[in-house]
Formats: structure tokens, C-alpha cells, sequence
């Protein structure tokens, strides 16, 4: 179950990778706990079983429910403490949060509230911020990678960089075309600071471990640049919103099958034209009541 990296470094592979860090206490330090609590029950096994200890602390790398939707479960059972990011920690406190966003702000569909958004909800008893630190008993750097979330962060520890998901496997843009985002902007100083970090290893948070980030990154970004060429070339006549989402899927074959993922979706072309306004490659204006975008 555990994947040893250093001497004190291991990962549980799942669905979501869950970092298992010995800090000076002999207990460890859990980064991320995944969506539930089977992935949680078999990290929480092997932590008691192989290495003869406990849980003391969860670093949280994002408030999307993947990430610390067992938080309670393991908490029950060994009264970790809890730090997470600044601003994605309050999902993290009421996970409604993330439907929330996900629907504009608004009191969210009854479609999207799914087991795989409204997770438990998690106590935080810290917050994670950046710089080089010794947290728990572990001296390790936190980074920021705010770009997937609002304010991701990332944690390198013994030369092992969790990089949460700065980048997504080959086998998830696949089947998802266009990972989903809330700041586009954000997420390609991420993903550039992300191929510069210096590593023996770094541990994406779904995905095989990796040597190094930057054949990932080249990957994440081609999904990028492609989104855009596909969104620009659509916008030479103005579209709403919508209008453009419905056309870019049908572009590049995205798979809409239901109403959690069209709101995943939805926000994160909305990501991509905040981006390409900022860049002024994009402009809005109102035309018949409503907003519409058209290349600059």
C-alpha cells in the first residue's frame, strides 16, 4: 500500500495520492486523505500495520472534496489536527462552498449536490502558509499553486514534491478534454513554477509518481494552449457565455453528460475568458441584454 520515497517520504497510490510524512515524534503526517472513507480506512491500515504509528497532523494541498473527504474519518480516529490554505480552507468547514461556486454564486442545483462535491465537512485548526517552515514536527517548504483552486498549495518535503494538481495524468485529459480550473491566469505561473521546482520525486495528486514535473507540465499546458486557439477562432462573431461553451465542446469533444459536469466545465471556460480579457485578447460588451465576447 505504501510507496516508499525516503527515508521518512512515502505515498498511498489511489484514486487520490495521499502523502504519509514521519515527522520528529515518530507519528506522520497525512497531505490530502482522498474522497472517502475506503481510501482513508486502507492509508489509516497501513500507517498502523508498516510503520507501527499514528496519524498527528493533515496538511489539506485544496478545499475540492477529492482532496479531504475522509478528513473526518481519519480525525475520528486519531484526533488529527487539521491545516489547509487560506480561502480554500472555509469549503473545507462547509463544503455547500464548492456548489456554490460551481453555480455562480447561487444556491446550487439539487443535480450537483453529489457525494463527490458535498464530502464531510473537516475541523481546520491551522492554516498553511507559504515560505519554508517546520509544521508538526515537519521541516519542510510550502508553495503556492493557486490556480485549480483559488489558493493551492503545494509541499516539498526530503527533495518529494506533492504538487496536488498543479497537472493531471494523460488518462484524465483524455477522458475530461479541459481539466477543470478557477483561475487560468493564476495556473500558468503555477504550472511554470511548478517545472522549475527541483525534485527526486513529485507526487501529483492523482497519478503516477514522477521524476519530473516538466514533461507533465508541457502536457497540462498543450490542453491549454489548444483550449484557447479553439475558444479565440470561435469568438470571431460574439457569443454569450453559453453559446461559446456549447460550440467549444462540440470543438474539441468534451463530454457533457450530466449536470456535474457542465458545472465543472462552465466556470472553467469562464476561467479561460477572464484569462484571455486580462491578455486583452478578449473584450465584453452588452448586446441584446445580455454579455457577450468576441475577439479583440
Amino acid at each position: 500500500m505504501l510507496q516508499q520515497l525516503t527515508e521518512r517520504v512515502y505515498v498511498a497510490p489511489g484514486g487520490t495520492n495521499v502523502g504519509v510524512i514521519v515527522s520528529d515524534d515518530g507519528r506522520v503526517v497525512l497531505i490530502d486523505t482522498g474522497l472517502n472513507d475506503g481510501n482513508a480506512r486502507k492509508v489509516l491500515r497501513a500507517v498502523r500495520d508498516d510503520l507501527k504509528t499514528d496519524v498527528r497532523a493533515i496538511f489539506t494541498t485544496h478545499g475540492h472534496g477529492d482532496h479531504f473527504g475522509a478528513n473526518q474519518f481519519v480525525i475520528k480516529r486519531t484526533g488529527a489536527r487539521v491545516y489547509a490554505p487560506d480561502v480554500d480552507e472555509l469549503v473545507l468547514r462547509h463544503p455547500l462552498m464548492q456548489t456554490v461556486l460551481l453555480f455562480g454564486g447561487a444556491d446550487p442545483v439539487d443535480t450537483i449536490r453529489t457525494k463527490f462535491l458535498l464530502v464531510d465537512d473537516s475541523p481546520v485548526d491551522g492554516v498553511l502558509e507559504p515560505g519554508e517552515q517546520v509544521l508538526e514536527g515537519v521541516e519542510m517548504n510550502v508553495v503556492s499553486l493557486a490556480g485549480h483552486s483559488m489558493n493551492q498549495m503545494g509541499l516539498v518535503v526530503d527533495g518529494v514534491f506533492f504538487c496536488a494538481d498543479v497537472v493531471f495524468p494523460e488518462a484524465t485529459i483524455e477522458k475530461y478534454k479541459i481539466p477543470y480550473l478557477y483561475g487560468l491566469t493564476e495556473h500558468l505561473d503555477a504550472l511554470d513554477f511548478a517545472a522549475g521546482v527541483e525534485c527526486r520525486h513529485a507526487v501529483p495528486g492523482h497519478g503516477p509518481v514522477e521524476e519530473s514535473l516538466r514533461e507533465p507540465v508541457d502536457r497540462n499546458k498543450a490542453v491549454i494552449d489548444r483550449t484557447i486557439a479553439a475558444l479565440i477562432e470561435i469568438l470571431d462573431e460574439p457569443k454569450t457565455g453559453d453559446q461559446a461553451c456549447r460550440e467549444l465542446f462540440a470543438v474539441l469533444d468534451v463530454p457533457v453528460p450530466d449536470d456535474g459536469a457542465y458545472f465543472l466545465l462552465r466556470p472553467t471556460v469562464s476561467a479561460y475568458l477572464s484569462h484571455l480579457q486580462r491578455m486583452e485578447a478578449v473584450t465584453t460588451e452588452i448586446l441584446d441584454a445580455s454579455v457577450v465576447w468576441r475577439r479583440a
